[in-house]
């Protein structure tokens, strides 16, 4: 026997409940889809009347459908959103976005993250995920701000470089008519890749660089590995002190003089430094006379024989040269660079909590809006915690969030704040 019109009805109704749960981007838990099903189908069985015999099994067979549906049918994370300029206007993937000679272009996503495209400048919203976006950046500069979240994948492109990001903080800017990427960090880390570097690059905060990829076809003829293959190479300039990714080792690397360089004999550290054979450059700055180089040369210079030490794993050097920038530039920018990293020799590397805490406050006190006052006031807080001070953490904490609430140290000081 065929269906009553009332059950035909209910069915098509369940249909449609079945056609909105897949398109469906963010749905309520499995048990509370059903128990909604249950109670609407119940409501519709009291309401209706006769076919008695026929309504119980057609409802439970019908119930059952849809409970196979809601719990096979594939799920699909909401993409984000985004808003652009101000006042705000809803915006698509593949976006264009251009920035008159004087104004900034704001970006705002539905995870709290930020773009601001700088003026003169032109990027395109490539595409967008749930888990993020990726934006490329046809010329000029933007800021990006990422909020820390678990499966995140952002990416910014520069002509053949792409930046990956997590969670951080940091400015990137690409100029196409001399093919240069420059990336300056504030919070957080980034890969930089691309396939004319011999390795990808990992910045962390407190670190800029400039890369090229102009010449590399040439520069792979005139450089050769030690087996003689040639050996694809970008200009690498390290235009503030990198991460200490070597110092934060217990042991230092094994001496230099030991490492062969893949690279041809190039004249002097600058030049060792910018093809990013930091440990060559460093061999080439003690064959010049290390001491007196931070004596003489200029804070940029300084800094950059300090980054140059840190990533050859001489973290000695590297404090050698820090401090010559606050004895020989006090209370200059360069300065107040050197404390954060001297913050950071000391907690990454001989893990000297006490030390690293002061160097911390040092830069706070001398550049409270600096470009690395976030990541500083961050670590001040993990040293407290570390020292066991725990009521100085927490008003930390309560800085930190009050001013970096989405930072990437904001799920320490929210911890540290909780009952």
């Amino acid at each position: 026997m065929g269906l009553t019109p009332k059950l035909q009805a209910l069915g098509r109704a369940i249909a449609e409940a079945g056609n909105v749960a897949v398109e469906a981007r963010q749905r309520p838990p499995i048990d509370e889809r059903l128990a909604t099903m249950r109670a609407e189908l119940d409501r519709r069985r009291k309401a209706g009347g006769g076919d008695s015999l026929r309504r119980p099994v057609a409802i439970g067979l019908a119930l059952g459908a849809v409970a196979a549906a809601v719990i096979l049918w594939p799920t699909r994370d909401a993409a984000l959103t985004f808003a652009v300029g101000a006042p705000t206007t809803p915006g698509q993937s593949g976006a264009w976005l251009v920035a008159p000679a004087a104004q900034a272009v704001p970006v705002s996503f539905s995870d709290g993250s930020t773009l601001q495209l700088e003026g003169g400048g032109s990027a395109r919203i490539l595409d967008v995920t749930a888990h993020g976006a990726r934006v490329g950046i046809e010329r000029g500069s933007l800021r990006a701000d990422v909020v820390p979240r678990a499966g995140n994948a952002w990416s910014v492109v520069g002509g053949p470089f792409e930046i990956r990001v997590t969670g951080t903080s940091f400015d990137a800017g690409w100029d196409p008519d001399a093919e240069v990427l420059r990336v300056t960090m504030r919070e957080g880390h980034v890969v930089v890749r691309a396939a004319c570097l011999d390795h990808e690059r990992a910045l962390a905060a407190g670190d800029a660089v400039t890369l090229s990829c102009a010449g590399a076809k040439g520069a792979a003829s005139a450089l050769a590995s030690p087996t003689g293959e040639p050996v694809a190479s970008a200009r690498v300039t390290a235009t503030s002190a990198p991460r200490a990714l070597a110092v934060a080792r217990s042991a230092e690397a094994a001496p230099i003089d030991a490492a062969p360089s893949a690279y041809a004999p190039i004249a002097s550290w600058r030049e060792r430094a910018r093809a990013g054979d930091n440990r060559g450059a460093l061999a080439a700055a003690e064959a010049e006379d290390f001491g007196a180089l931070c004596g003489s040369v200029s804070a940029a210079d300084l800094l950059e024989l300090g980054t140059i030490a840190r990533l050859a794993g001489r973290s000695a050097r590297a404090i050698e040269a820090y401090s010559a920038v606050r004895q020989r530039f006090g209370g200059s920018d360069a300065a107040a660079t050197a404390a954060f990293h001297l913050g950071q020799l000391a907690f990454d590397g001989a893990h000297a909590y006490a030390d690293a805490h002061r160097w911390f406050k040092a830069y706070l006190a001398e550049r409270p809006g600096g470009a690395l006052a976030g990541e500083a006031l961050g670590r001040t807080m993990e040293a407290e915690q570390r020292l066991g001070d725990l009521g100085a953490a927490r008003e930390t904490a309560r800085s930190y969030i009050a001013r970096y609430p989405a930072g990437a140290h904001a799920d320490l000081a929210n911890s540290l704040l909780a009952p």
